[in-house]
């Protein structure tokens, strides 16, 4: 957001970063070709080639989905405070994460594909699939802000993870049309050597990711396990450049008992929601998710059954979108820096919103087309489709790289892994409710296992079901862009206020306009930013 840096601001983490770093990170979004393969073809595969009923299919990924995201804060707790132990201090705080998610990551999404398990196996299979999942998104999601300071470096990290996440989209969509060819489409061996594929090719590049990203070193900034012990800025006096260091070595600061450890974890998933311009960015990022959730888990069925097209027609028009969406990219990392985050995510949201309302149009018209006439309109909208969509994702992702910004205001810590964590956990418990939900409420409508059509009432709720709860909820999120405060001014403001007391500046001299900039943003009176809060630990009194 910000175009000048601070002074006193870490030279390390505001000059440029490498390819090789930038490419690293991109591999997160590489791998999605193992959750792509899921969220498009898992509930059909379920009910199609396993036999699972519709409604527990829904209630395997559901329920699986809502357990795994408890785990979600566990991680970013864990993963802020790897600098106490020797694997963080050797690996990383981050990195020592992926050491134990990635592979176990790859075992339970292979289990998902097996056929002939009894339902008990892929419910927990899905469970700790989503579980471990977790853990690499956390690291995934706190990166842009852990790797750089520079905000024009956080774009291009924002920008490289959506391009990526296209061509492994790509990739994986016209691979598919491929091998549907070569192994048919109508048997469950197809489905599983695919899965196999994409498995084995994310796991690779989530470990080539491993050997690339970039960390924060151990400071006074990410001795966070200081303030869990009752250290930090805060507890040693105002704005005191060596208070946070006070708290004791990495090896042993943040020494407290299991039970103070539950409670801690407890609190500081909760506390976050205490800043004002985080409950702001959620509306953005729940209503995004939400409203993707909602067409990836219904597309195929919106194809299939309401268009009568066939699978390749999916994998087809999901390759083209996303090859379009990396022109897309380039242009909204370019309009998101000069407009903003909100005023970007409300360009893109009104041009969804319009391309729902045509593909309810398309559906209600689909009888009387030809195949060729609808999949060329399907796909055709598709492509604007995914220019709004990429819009919107583009300017969540952008903004949410400043909320450590403002936690760090209030806290003094970094704090990336637990918004990171808090994102996942959040977004699962919705996506999860939404999911089941769809599901009985498909059921209701009659909707056939296994069957090769579908009931008039069903297509229509699957017609309607696909175009206006996605509007609804788009709707939401633009509402939500109306009461961020956090634009290029604010944050440079913010970035110098960091640097001022971390070079030792003392709370009192803040400028009035600093002053209200910080409340605006934390929603919480100045003199309770940097460390004089309960914010991450609860014994502490302000």
């Amino acid at each position: 957001m910000s175009r000048s840096l601070p002074q006193g601001s870490d030279k390390t983490l505001v000059r440029p970063l490498s390819w090789k770093a930038k490419l690293g990170y991109s591999t997160f979004s590489l791998s999605y070709v193992m959750q792509t393969m899921i969220v498009t073809w898992q509930m059909f595969y379920f009910t199609t080639f396993l036999g699972v009923p519709m409604s527990v299919t829904a209630v395997i990924i559901a329920v699986g989905k809502i357990v795994a995201s408890v785990i979600g804060p566990v991680w970013g707790y864990i993963s802020d405070r790897m600098y106490r132990n020797a694997l963080g201090r050797r690996f990383g705080r981050r990195r020592s994460i992926l050491l134990f998610a990635i592979p176990a990551n790859f075992v339970f999404y292979l289990l998902l594909w097996i056929p002939n398990l009894s339902i008990p196996v892929y419910f927990l299979a899905n469970l700790l699939y989503w579980a471990f999942f977790a853990g690499i998104t956390t690291v995934q999601y706190g990166l842009p802000s852990e790797m750089t300071e520079n905000p024009g470096q956080r774009a291009q990290l924002v920008g490289v993870n959506q391009i990526a996440g296209a061509i492994g989209g790509t990739f994986l969509s016209v691979l598919n049309v491929y091998l549907f060819t070569i192994w048919g489409k109508d048997n469950w061996e197809s489905y599983f050597n695919m899965a196999l594929l994409y498995g084995l090719i994310g796991t690779a590049v989530l470990m080539l990711g491993f050997l690339s990203i970039q960390e924060r070193p151990f400071d006074e900034s990410t001795n966070v396990s200081d303030a869990d012990a009752g250290g930090g800025a805060g507890a040693a006096g105002a704005g005191s450049a060596d208070a946070g260091a006070a708290g004791g070595s990495a090896a042993g600061a943040g020494r407290i008992g299991f039970g103070r450890r539950l409670v801690s974890v407890v609190w500081n998933f909760l506390s976050v929601l205490k800043v004002k311009e985080f409950r702001n960015y959620l509306g953005l990022y729940l209503s995004e998710e939400c409203f993707r959730t909602v067409r990836g888990t219904l597309n195929t069925y919106f194809v299939i059954f309401v268009l009568l097209l066939d699978p390749q027609t999916v994998s087809l028009a999901t390759g083209i979108n996303l090859t379009f969406g990396i022109a897309c990219v380039a242009f909204f990392i370019w309009l998101t820096a000069r407009v903003g985050g909100p005023r970007a995510y409300r360009i893109g949201g009104v041009e969804v919103i319009c391309v729902f309302l045509a593909m309810f149009a398309l559906a209600m018209t689909a009888g009387s087309l030809p195949a060729a006439t609808r999949a060329v309109l399907y796909i055709g909208l598709g492509l604007f489709m995914n220019f709004g969509i990429t819009g919107v994702v583009n300017a969540t992702q952008y903004t949410y790289t400043f909320i450590p910004d403002v936690d760090e205001i209030i806290t003094s810590k970094r704090r990336e892994g637990q918004y990171a964590a808090i994102n996942s956990t959040i977004d699962d418990i919705f996506s999860s409710a939404e999911t089941i939900v769809i599901g009985l409420v498909l059921e209701a409508t009659g909707f056939m296992e296994g069957a090769q059509t579908q009931p008039p009432q069903t297509v229509f709720a699957l017609a309607c079901l696909f175009s206006f709860v996605p509007i609804m909820i788009c709707l939401v999120g633009i509402a939500f862009t109306y009461r961020l405060r956090l634009n290029r001014e604010n944050h440079e403001l913010l970035l110098a206020e960091i640097a001022r007391l971390r070079a030792g500046g003392s709370m009192a001299d803040v400028t009035p306009e600093t002053r209200a900039m910080v409340e605006s943003l934390t929603g919480m009176p100045y003199e309770r930013c940097w460390g004089h809060n309960n914010v991450i630990n609860v014994a502490r009194k302000g």
